[in-house]
């Protein structure tokens, strides 16, 4: 039978990984892929299945687009390695592709952060998604050296989501929780350093709150060499989703059966978050009762 390279496309909720890169005695996204493409034989050895991936997530980082490829022998059959994974990491999407490709090589990422801060100011945020787009030394913004650290932003989208207010929460202890506009900041380009994303987001909220001005965003942009390292702490993780890994020339075929086994996983972890806040829901308000 003849070898074939396939690209898959992942989905994962990354709550309950640490991470997607393998590591020694902790649960990872890369290690949960290759030990079940190991047990439906797909692959062996990593290294004669040219097993590649096309970026490393963080801790707690969602995805709907990160990519993995390898080549196989069997024909690859999505739903039949989606049975076999847990419900929390998803085949959404696969392509042919050549023997060469290696997934690191992206035409374009697009990464989504989502933020509940009240008060922001956008057109504020616009101006600081104009500093960062185009071409920049981007060294201020990597929690490590690496050999390169110009990047090319591509586009920056910011964009605020209306929420419908709940009538029944109005007089509930905890009706500011439903007084907030969630804030999508979606970030395109071609690849990204360790952490980058996050500390731009950083970046954003200091410069909302006065803590940066436009002019200290420049200044972080492109330092001289003997510069020290600025310090910028990153935003959490959990709010990080990457959206999309793109390829030149390359189209993924999405598998409607497999999106919908991944949604159903999403509806039900809606619903336990739902019983969950609907008992806190509970105690807030008998607590004011037992008074």
């Amino acid at each position: 039978m003849n070898m074939k390279r396939t690209a898959l496309k992942i989905a994962y909720v990354g709550t309950h990984f640490h991470g997607f890169q393998r590591q020694p005695n902790v649960r990872t996204v890369e290690e949960e892929l290759i030990y079940h493409l190991r047990k439906l034989e797909y692959i062996d050895d990593l290294k004669d299945s040219r097993f590649r991936i096309a970026g490393r997530t963080d801790a707690g980082v969602h995805a709907l687009g990160n990519v993995i490829s390898f080549q196989s022998e069997k024909e690859v059959r999505i739903n039949q390695i989606n049975h076999s994974l847990p419900d929390d990491i998803q085949i959404i999407a696969q392509a042919p592709v050549r023997f060469g490709f290696k997934p690191r090589y992206a035409e374009m990422r697009w990464y989504r952060y989502i933020l509940f801060e009240k008060d922001l100011d956008i057109d504020l945020m616009n101006q600081v998604a104009d500093i960062f787009k185009g071409t920049h030394n981007f060294t201020n913004f990597t929690k490590r050296k690496q050999k390169t650290t110009t990047r090319t932003i591509d586009d920056i989208r910011i964009t605020q989501v209306d929420i419908e207010e709940n009538p029944h929460n109005k007089n509930s202890n905890w009706a500011h929780l439903n007084d907030y506009q969630p804030t999508f900041i979606d970030i395109y380009g071609e690849s990204f350093l360790w952490n980058m994303v996050r500390k731009m987001i950083r970046v954003f909220l200091d410069v909302n709150c006065g803590k940066l001005s436009l002019d200290d965003v420049r200044d972080l942009l492109n330092p001289p060499e003997d510069a020290p390292r600025a310090y910028i702490r990153v935003v959490d993780a959990e709010n990080l989703i990457l959206m999309d890994t793109r390829y030149d020339g390359i189209k993924f075929k999405y598998d409607e059966y497999a999106c919908h086994r991944f949604r159903k996983t999403l509806v039900e972890s809606l619903l336990d978050f739902q019983k969950n806040y609907a008992v806190n829901e509970c105690l807030l308000n008998c607590l004011d009762d037992l008074k």
